[in-house]
């Protein structure tokens, strides 16, 4: 039975999270044994293996794949300031200056006091990064991207020159991407997992954490794991691979693959126990990939999954944060994530009007591709349409077609996807444009003579768009490209930013009341953190690098 103390066990292998084992120590049987075990050797697992080697402490790290999670197939960005790379393009930038504009963009999440550690932190993180293999550049990208083009490694990341936020802090770009050809993310792990295997850092791969092993005292003290028979890794992999990295049209695909894999696990492993003499990390990402656990917090998203892009892997399983619940663990910030619109690159786009179904403009064009996307998610049905001149479409779709490979490849083939099945609309008067899509007809015409009207008399963009990409609207015709959430052409981006609540000193795990479970830390997007309240481009794998530190950190020192 799963239950007994002892070695090895074939059969009963759970599909779910179960109960934590709870167990007399001195009875234990351990297969394996460490001072840390680290569950999820994705970005922040990795930061937290490594941290925890160099505090002296042994680590084993499971994963249920190959290890690398979200962070292998990102963009590998890190949000960081006051850094090397910022002086030598010329941008003069300290902790400071981050710290207030973080404060507007993270809001109550952590307290000012970790937020600030993390700024004072950023660029020794850096550092440390460049230390274990990842490599940077000081080639800047100044203009509005999702991410910078090859050849180009430091970037605006998030809304640092809107005029709210310039306001408030000087802008500088802060998003570091590492040196590579594309999506750099495999770059960054890849990094990684060379300094943790270099450091000692043992890995089991392709075992699924089924629960914690707790002593009577309420104490973590190990996991339990399924671990997959020999024979049936090459099958397993496959399913992996047939999702990552996550592109389009894929949803469907991802669930199959998902529920193949669970089954694989459930008839071809065996039941091990590894112990952990000071404290488990949990460090296994979020929960994109579980239709349940969304479901519970974000119905509308889990009605819509066909149409989301659920950056991340089959690992995205929300089954550390279950782990964690089952010991007592709160949660915190589950309904929150990231949804985002790519509306810009072709640049062109940002020359339209952005509508909900009444006509009304909502938000700045211009604004964060996460911004975007939540916003248009408020409005009716997460319906939204953008309103263009016939000359600034065109322009887009030569942006499209024309901006060379890779632009093409990453923007202009999602964008002229949706110009042409996305539902894209052609009306000689913004009148008759509104009524083939469904949108208030006077409600539009009222928002286009408001925005001519304030253009006309040069006044400021009342949702602070910058004048160079305000155009009069004037007379037809119009094109509307349909931007709403349901439409599966127009690719929302989207990952869960909830987790479990943790001591933002150690990373410990929290219950109800705030006191901490000892032997059990969170790191990453298992753990609410930085990015919690909202994101932006850098700030997961930056607070996977400061979370997974301070966890490895705190559980490699204790008891030591």
């Amino acid at each position: 039975m799963a239950g007994q103390a002892g070695g090895p066990m074939r059969g009963d292998v759970p599909a779910a999270v179960l109960d934590p084992l709870i167990v007399d120590p001195a009875d234990m049987r351990w297969d394996q044994e460490a001072d840390v075990v680290v569950v999820g050797f994705g970005g922040a697992g990795a930061c937290a293996a490594i941290e925890a080697r160099e505090q002296g402490a042994s680590v084993i790290a499971i994963d249920r794949f190959a290890g690398g999670g979200a962070t292998a197939f990102s963009g590998g960005i890190i949000y960081a300031g006051g850094t090397r790379h910022q002086r030598d393009a010329g941008f003069d930038d300290d902790a400071g200056q981050m710290y207030d504009y973080l404060s507007a963009e993270v809001g109550d999440v952590v307290s000012p006091a970790t937020l600030r550690r993390y700024c004072d932190e950023s660029a020794a993180n850096l550092t440390w990064l460049e230390g274990h293999g990842v490599p940077y550049s000081s080639e800047a990208y100044v203009e509005k991207t999702l991410y910078p083009p090859d050849g180009k490694y430091l970037y605006y990341a998030g809304n640092e020159k809107m005029p709210e936020h310039a306001a408030r802090a000087r802008p500088a770009p802060r998003g570091h991407r590492p040196v590579g050809a594309g999506l750099t993310g495999h770059v960054y792990f890849a990094a990684l997992a060379r300094a943790a295997a270099g450091l000692g850092v043992k890995l089991a791969q392709q075992q699924r954490a089924v629960r914690l092993i707790m002593d009577r005292g309420g104490r973590v003290i190990g996991v339990e794991v399924a671990q997959l028979a020999d024979s049936a890794k090459g099958q397993h992999q496959r399913l992996y691979d047939k999702v990552v990295p996550m592109l389009p049209l894929k949803a469907v695909l991802a669930e199959r693959s998902s529920a193949a894999a669970r089954k694989l696990e459930e008839a071809h492993s065996i039941v091990r126990r590894i112990g952990a003499r000071r404290g488990v990390v949990l460090a296994t990402g979020g929960f994109a990939m579980n239709l349940d656990m969304l479901r519970a917090h974000q119905p509308f998203y889990a009605d819509n999954f066909r149409a989301l892009m659920r950056l991340g892997s089959l690992g995205c399983d929300g089954s550390g944060i279950m782990l964690g619940q089952t010991a007592g663990g709160e949660t915190g910030r589950m309904s929150n994530l990231y949804a985002a619109r790519n509306m810009a690159p072709p640049n062109a786009l940002l020359e339209g009007m952005l509508v909900n179904p009444a006509g009304k403009r909502f938000i700045n064009e211009e604004a964060y591709s996460g911004h975007l996307g939540l916003a248009i998610a408020a409005q009716e049905g997460g319906k939204a349409w953008l309103i263009l001149r016939a000359d600034s479409f065109w322009q887009a779709v030569r942006q499209s077609l024309f901006g060379g490979f890779l632009f093409f490849k990453y923007y202009g083939v999602p964008a002229l996807l949706n110009f042409a099945l996305g539902g894209t609309r052609r009306g000689a008067t913004l009148g008759k444009l509104a009524r083939k899509c469904g949108i208030d007809p006077a409600g539009l015409e009222r928002s286009a003579t408001e925005a001519d009207t304030e253009l006309r008399a040069g006044l400021a963009d009342p949702f602070g768009k910058a004048m160079a990409m305000r155009k009069l609207f004037g007379q037809g015709p119009f094109y509307a490209v349909n931007m709403s959430i349901p439409n599966i052409y127009a690719f929302t981006y989207m990952f869960t930013l909830g987790g479990l609540r943790v001591d933002e000193d150690s990373g410990a795990v929290l219950r109800a009341d705030g006191t901490a479970i000892a032997g059990l830390y969170a790191a990453g997007r298992a753990a609410v953190g930085l990015c919690s309240n909202g994101y932006l481009s850098g700030l997961s794998i930056g607070d996977g690098v400061f979370s997974g530190r301070r966890a490895g950190r705190a559980a490699a020192n204790a008891g030591a």
